[in-house]
Order: structure tokens, then sequence, then C-alpha cells
């Protein structure tokens, strides 16, 4: 097989798993062994499809347009990998960067010191008020203790929704 046909395979390979692993993100999870860190974690498996397909189309380019040998065409190959393939890492790592923080989970409260609101009798339910993160949640909450409204209490485990709690 001749040198130009190797690179029409790199470059469609290249694009069509570049295509699929952006549509179907999930389908190349078995290379997670290439993920690597750049400040934060950027997938390689889209940057390493980005530079096979731009080392296929930069060695077709110097073959087709620039007519030059068959060693030089594969190192433009390379270099348009090398140059394609950074892009692609730091497009992905500002995307990456764009992504919602983890959201708020219940759990979290656990260790939590809070405020009774409506008073809690063994075998039903009261609420609390927990401070975190800045903003204050009111929960459902029981206890094996009588705590009366307006007393500090502590959150001692999450059933649920509802937060299990004891006196502070």
């Amino acid at each position: 097989m001749s040198l130009e046909v190797w690179y029409w395979i790199a470059l469609g390979l290249g694009v069509a798993f570049l295509v699929l692993s952006l549509v179907f993100g999930d389908v190349f999870d078995f290379l997670d062994f290439l993920d690597f860190d750049i400040g934060d974690s950027v997938a390689l498996t889209p940057v390493l499809f980005t530079a096979i397909a731009a080392f296929g189309a930069g060695g077709l380019l110097a073959l087709g347009a620039f007519s030059v040998s068959a060693g030089i065409s594969v190192l433009i190959g390379l270099a348009s990998a090398a140059v394609f393939g950074g892009l692609a890492a730091a497009f992905f790592a500002a995307l990456r960067k764009q992504e919602a923080p983890q959201a708020f989970g219940i759990a979290q409260l656990v260790n939590a010191r809070g405020m009774c609101t409506l008073a809690i009798v063994p075998g039903k339910s009261g609420r609390v008020s927990v401070q975190h993160e800045g903003m204050t949640r009111t929960f459902t909450a029981t206890s094996t203790e009588e705590i009366k409204a307006g007393e500090n209490v502590v959150v001692v485990d999450v059933v649920g929704n509802s937060l299990q709690v004891s006196r502070a």
C-alpha cells in the first residue's frame, strides 16, 4: 500500500473515532488509562483521535499540494498531529473548566450543627435548620431524644431525605 493510502486511513479513522467519542462519549471509556492531568483532568482520547486525523490530513496535504518526498510528508504529518493535538487538548481543558461543580449532597451534612425549628419527639418528625456552604437549609429530622424548638443540634446520620439529629 502506498503512503497516501495510509494517510487516508489515518484521516478517516481519526475523524470517525473523534466524532464517535464526541457523540457517544462513553463508547471509549475502556481507554481511561489514556487520561492525564493538565491542571484539571483532560481526557486524552479525543486529543489522540484529533492528532491521528491531523497526521493523515497533514501528510496528504504535504504529498498532494506541496509534492514533497515521503520522509518530509511524514514529518509534516507529525508536526500537524502535534499542533492540532495540542489545540484539541487546550480546547477540551477549557471546556472542562466550564463544567458545573458537584451538586450539594445531603450526606455532606453529617456532623454539621444546626437549630431545631419544630420540636422533635422520639418516633415523630420535626424540623431543623442547618447552615452549610453559606446557605441555611431546612430539613425534616428525627431523634431518639426529645428536642425542643430553639435547641442546638448536631446531625448524626442521613436517612433518605431526613436528618437524624441529637442535642449539640
